[in-house]
Formats: structure tokens, sequence, C-alpha cells
């Protein structure tokens, strides 16, 4: 008897050595994605207001980050796998509606319909999404590490 004991404990620590393995990898993989988006979106943001300062205007900022833009939205597909497989407790159809629009409109809306590009509500998105991701995903980094500044969490909230 003492001896499918002792197996039942060592099974339940191994399990539990697996269990926190796993966790430690989706946490740093979840770490990692959260930081190379909000790196992404910054690198956005700072290529936008660079481009307002030199040029003055706002026409043709669409098309100098037509490419970082398409990346990391698409990109963003990557947190419906997150919700189908279960790394996060997040609806896939919330998920994958809110990602699939925003794909959709700078694929075969912005990107299709050169006439659009250089309007104001154009823009108005763009700065919007910035804001919002970059918010979104330093929480999100943040709250993986324990360490979640007060500024961040109110911005979030």
């Amino acid at each position: 008897m003492a001896s499918s004991e002792e197996d039942g404990t060592v099974e339940e620590k191994e399990n539990n050595n697996k269990k926190r393995t796993k966790s430690s990898l989706i946490t740093a993989w979840l770490t990692f994605y959260n930081i190379a988006m909000t790196a992404g979106w910054l690198v956005l943001a700072i290529t936008m207001m660079r481009f307002y300062i030199q040029k003055g205007t706002h026409k043709g900022l669409y098309r100098s980050i037509a490419r970082t833009l398409k990346f990391f939205q698409t990109f963003a597909l990557v947190e419906v796998v997150h919700c189908a497989v279960g790394i996060v407790r997040t609806s896939v159809i919330v998920t994958g509606v809110q990602v699939c629009s925003r794909i959709y409109m700078v694929w075969f809306i912005t990107s299709s319909i050169r006439q659009i590009q250089n309007e104001e509500s154009v823009i108005l998105f763009l700065v919007v999404w910035t804001v919002t991701e970059i918010t979104r995903y330093s929480y999100y980094t943040f709250n993986l590490l324990h360490h979640l500044p007060y500024f961040i969490k109110w911005a979030r909230w």
C-alpha cells in the first residue's frame, strides 16, 4: 500500500511540474507576443508623428505606414488562435470579429481604394487603433509580469 500511495504522490508531483512548465511556456510566449505587438504599434505611432512633423500634412501617411500596419494588424490573428486553443479565456467569436474587421478595413478597404487613403477618417482610425493597441498590449505585458503601473491600469479601464 505504501508504494502505491508514494507512486500517486510522485505522479501528482510530475503532473504539477508539467502544468507549471506548460504555464511558464505560455506566459513566456504571451509576454513575448505582447511586447512585440506593443513595439510594433509604438513604431507605427512614432512613424506617424515623424511623418506629420516632417510633411505638415496627413496626405501620404497611410502609404508610408501601410506595410507595417498590415503586418501587425494581420499578426493579430494569432489572438484568435490563443482563444481557440484555450491559452486565453476570451471568446473566439468576439476576438475573431474584432481582428477580422480590422484586417478587412486595412486590406480590402483602405489599401484597395486609393481615393480614401488621404481622408481624415482613415487618419482617425489609425490614431485611435494605435493609442488603443499600445495601451492594450502594454497592459497585458505588465499584467503578465505582475507589475502593472497605475497609469496603464487607469488608461485601460
